[in-house]
């Protein structure tokens, strides 16, 4: 499974870091909102017990019990206005309470005091019940106060904050996103000048802001790094070259003295067969010479014709005689499809006649005899070339993406002593890269194999060639 983006993990988390915040922030300014307002409440109901309480006693001690009910409404009336009691004497009988304590349920204190929560309709209220001694008589005391309004105040700032919080997280997300992408575009940016370093511009380094942080050491070390590479690269080219450039001589004085040799018709067969045998493994040593030092040449771009405009279908019928030439050594048929409108395609001509017969000469070995190869230009929007298709022995699919790599072969086993060096295919991909190009290819074992060949094209054709 892919992973996100360290951008939109750094998002998430921002976002899930902000949001978990506004929640328990919420949580406990709610909390706390609940708390207090019930404190305030409780204080005011006890403050109202205890006034009532202290009343009775007054009246107890001055013996004016008679009319209890009517002093106890004179003094309601100086309560606040949401404050409310009722009073029951030892018998149960109700002394006093207002019309609108009479909605409210009578709650029986148990030991000490009894508060409760309780909601009348669409009203809320909150009591508070103990037991008041006046004289040797005790008395039930039941206050209440409204809170009907700062019950809807709380259930509208729980709303609030339900609101808030994924709004903040959305927020969050944005302000995150926005930030990742602000903080992580120094890296996006090493990351494109990287990726367009490789063996054709080592010498390009990544720019140092001189900021000191850790992107400048990131960027200092892979300059670094590429310093070594470079340096490693270039000692490889220049072995390369050198060492094809050292062997050409000997291997040439190897062949002209065994061809001296076999000019002698006093040779031996023996060693007749012994000479001709060295002759063949020079004409071998030297092709694999001259591949070394195409391949470096085309590496470091040195002494490689300059890019022009050529006509493909051309370039191909010139080179149809030796693709025949090729092909009857193995009785193998060639079919050829170049009779297209012009395709004039951006590279080299020369360089793309020896791509092709680098692939011709590829289908050809892996092609069993009395097999055919097939040779057809194709064109697709601003991109055109030609294809190799042959139904030969196929590669396997986990080794295409080797058949690229220098002195690599397929199958050595199955094709003893083709002569073929296994640079032939890097050459290819080497040259027809180096103008721009690409070589792909689709296989599968027993079936054979297609090489397709692509190039810039110049200009559009009215009728295009058949798609990729």
């Amino acid at each position: 499974m892919k992973s996100f983006s360290i951008r939109i993990r750094l998002t998430i988390w921002y976002a899930a870091v902000v949001a978990i915040t506004i929640a328990l922030l919420s949580c406990g300014i709610y909390l706390a909102a609940i708390w207090g307002v019930r404190r305030v409440a409780d204080q005011e109901l006890n403050a109202g017990i205890n006034g009532i309480e202290a009343f009775l006693r007054h009246k107890f001690d001055i013996n004016q019990v008679d009319n209890l009910g009517e002093e106890l409404r004179e003094h309601a009336a100086l309560l606040p206005r949401n404050r409310m009691f009722r009073a029951i004497d030892q018998n149960g009988n109700l002394i006093y309470q207002p019309d609108q304590m009479a909605v409210i349920p009578n709650v029986q204190p148990s030991e000490g005091t009894t508060v409760r929560n309780l909601k009348v309709g669409s009203r809320s209220y909150r009591t508070m019940s103990r037991y008041a001694y006046a004289g040797p008589y005790p008395f039930v005391v039941q206050v209440a106060v409204d809170q009907t309004e700062y019950h809807e105040l709380l259930t509208g700032l729980a709303w609030l904050f339900v609101f808030i919080t994924p709004l903040a997280g959305l927020f969050a997300a944005g302000t995150g996103y926005w930030m990742g992408g602000r903080a992580l575009r120094p890296i996006q940016e090493i990351t494109r000048a990287t990726n367009s370093i490789d063996a054709n511009n080592l010498e390009r380094r990544l720019t140092i802001t001189g900021t000191g942080d850790e992107l400048d050491r990131l960027s200092e070390t892979i300059n670094g790094m590429l310093n070594r590479i470079a340096g490693s690269y270039e000692r490889i080219k220049q072995f390369t070259a050198d060492a094809s450039h050292e062997l050409r001589t000997p291997t040439a004085v190897v062949k002209a003295s065994a061809e001296v040799l076999l000019m002698e018709d006093s040779q031996p067969d023996a060693a007749r067969r012994t000479l001709n045998h060295i002759v063949s493994e020079a004409d071998y040593m030297t092709r694999v010479i001259e591949d070394l030092l195409t391949l470096a040449r085309a590496s470091a771009n040195d002494n490689l014709p300059p890019s022009e405009l050529f006509e493909l279908s051309e370039s191909l019928r010139a080179l149809e005689p030796r693709i025949l030439s090729l092909a009857r050594r193995k009785n193998i048929q060639i079919k050829t499809d170049f009779e297209k409108d012009l395709l004039l395609l951006k590279g080299n001509q020369n360089v793309v006649e020896r791509v092709m017969m680098i692939l011709v000469d590829n289908a050809v070995r892996y092609t069993p005899t009395g097999g055919t190869v097939q040779v057809e230009m194709w064109r697709n929007g601003l991109r055109g070339g030609f294809r190799v298709i042959d139904d030969g022995i196929g590669i396997p699919a986990e080794l295409q993406s080797k058949v690229f790599e220098r002195f690599y072969r397929v199958d050595v086993v199955r094709t003893p002593g083709d002569g073929g060096s296994g640079l032939g295919l890097s050459i290819a991909k080497s040259l027809t890269e180096v103008y721009g190009g690409s070589i792909t290819l689709a296989s599968e074992v027993g079936k054979g194999t297609i090489f397709t060949v692509a190039f810039p094209c110049a200009e559009i054709v009215s009728e295009p060639y058949p798609h990729n």
